[in-house]
């Protein structure tokens, strides 16, 4: 997605070009070639479990429970993500190597930011309840507040070993920790325990990530204190923060709109649309995390940067947009066959999340361009108004046309990119000839699905019919 690969851009501290002798190139390019290796291998194998952990979900807790889940989940990801304050980030991009004391540094400033993001939480919660009109997602909710240390610790082991280039190890301990949280979900699915399958199952990974990324970087937690050093995490970190968390916002539209107007079944259609969307388009993640080494090196050669910005730009769409089409075309046949019927309701939204997805690929990489080119302020304010029209359309449409209406405001708010568009202009002039016809011909291919949707994946124009009506709220319109 657009933040990890922003993320690495700002973090790799590139915003001067890279210098070194022959010889350090050539160990740099070797190293980022086998980086390359254990990325694509770790984002393929990434899918498989992820289809399992759908798979499993989809089958044995059903839409209900599943929604609970989503609802708190994306509740907390956003929580944990916060708490880490870009510090982690700050470490990568440091020119001198960070000592021990730095990590420590580090590590206390995200455990006090973790322990005001649980309390914050949980205060919270009776707003959250009034909000939802339910109870239903509490306990869950609650329960995996207490995984946000957990969640925002990872970055200052996972930190050394990017600064390492040591994607091997990390890839390893990523793929371990979704294979463990996929068993020990299946497992307490299997006992019909409901919701707490997918809870146990994301808190044993976190758990299992931070240890092994401890392990893999010999970093053992500890906390220092170091006036100086947190003064120029956090100043560095607040900003990148900001602009960072300004596009993650996105993710929380799902669990308190959604949730709120469509109940926990809305929530779980949607989420699981968005799920198989992102799914297919995971080995973005890898490009986008290797592109911007090259891009940084290219600075001070515009027309090169030009270049090698279109080829990843092609390169993206051209293998994104098959997969996306795929499942379109065959998604009927799929949900139906594989995860159920119960579940056809997704393919009424999942065009519009895949055209999005299909749409955001071809500005993403340009906003981490923009990250490498120091104007993170324009990128900010382009994910703070795709976060606005997503907010105001899914408030607009989703009440009148069902959960169909956030398909929608997800197109709706791809306009928003225009500004990413606006920013790079003035740098470079970038070619989009080549890659538009492709994304036309491929967002024909996944609506045409639309032309004669399967039963129930029809989207609702009146509240009263919409696909998860039983919720409160639209009973009362009744």
């Amino acid at each position: 997605m657009p933040v990890l690969a922003a993320e690495v851009a700002a973090a790799a501290g590139y915003s001067t070009p890279l210098c070194g002798s022959p010889r350090d190139d050539r160990g740099l390019a070797s190293k980022t070639a086998r980086g390359a290796g254990f990325l694509a291998i770790r984002y393929g194998l990434s899918v498989l479990v992820s289809v399992g952990n759908m798979l499993v979900m989809t089958w044995w807790i059903g839409p209900h429970a599943y929604g609970l889940f989503v609802t708190a989940v994306g509740l907390i990801t956003f929580l944990g993500a916060v708490a880490r304050m870009g510090v982690d980030t700050y470490l990568i991009r440091c020119e001198v190597a960070p000592d021990d004391r730095a990590y420590g540094v580090a590590t206390g400033i995200i455990l006090a930011v973790s322990a005001g993001m649980i309390f914050s939480g949980a205060g919270l919660t009776p707003a959250l309840v009034r909000w939802y009109g339910s109870r239903g997602f509490v306990a869950p909710y609650l329960a995996l507040l207490l995984t946000i240390p957990l969640t925002a610790l990872t970055g200052v082991p996972a930190a050394r070993l990017e600064r390492d280039l040591n994607y091997r190890s990390l890839a390893a301990v990523e793929l371990g920790g979704q294979c463990l949280g996929l068993l020990v979900a299946a497992a307490i699915a299997w006992r019909g325990l409901g919701v707490w399958a997918p809870v146990a199952g994301y808190s044993a990974w976190q758990a299992f990530i931070l240890a092994g990324s401890c392990r893999a970087a010999r970093v053992l937690p500890r906390v220092c204190w170091g006036p100086r050093a947190a003064r120029e995490m956090l100043a560095y970190g607040v900003g990148l923060t900001a602009s960072l968390r300004a596009w993650q916002m996105r993710t929380l539209v799902n669990p308190l709109l959604v949730g709120r107007f469509a109940g926990a079944e809305g929530v779980a259609f949607v989420g699981l649309a968005i799920r198989i969307a992102e799914s297919l388009g995971t080995f973005r993640n890898a490009a986008g995390r290797l592109a911007i080494a090259a891009l940084a090196r290219l600075q001070s050669r515009p027309e090169d940067f030009c270049t090698a910005l279109g080829k990843a730009l092609r390169w993206q769409v051209l293998s994104l947009g098959p997969l996306l089409c795929g499942f379109s075309l065959l998604g009927p046949l799929l949900v139906r066959h594989i995860l159920g019927a119960r579940w056809i309701p997704s393919l009424a939204v999942y065009p519009f999340i895949a055209a999005g997805v299909l749409v955001n690929s071809v500005f993403n990489l340009q906003a981490s361009a923009l990250f490498v080119l120091g104007k993170q302020w324009t990128v900010m304010r382009a994910y703070g108004l795709h976060v606005a029209l997503l907010v105001v359309g899914t408030l607009v449409l989703l009440p009148r046309l069902g959960i169909a209406g956030y398909g929608w405001a997800e197109l709706l708010a791809c306009a928003a990119y225009w500004a990413i568009h606006a920013g790079l202009r003035q740098v470079i002039a970038l070619p989009y000839r080549r890659v538009l016809p492709w994304v036309v011909v491929f967002c024909a291919m996944i609506f045409a699905s639309m032309l004669n949707p399967p039963n129930g994946a029809r989207p609702a124009v009146r509240p009263e019919r919409a696909l998860v009506s039983t919720n409160p709220r639209f009973v009362r319109h009744r």
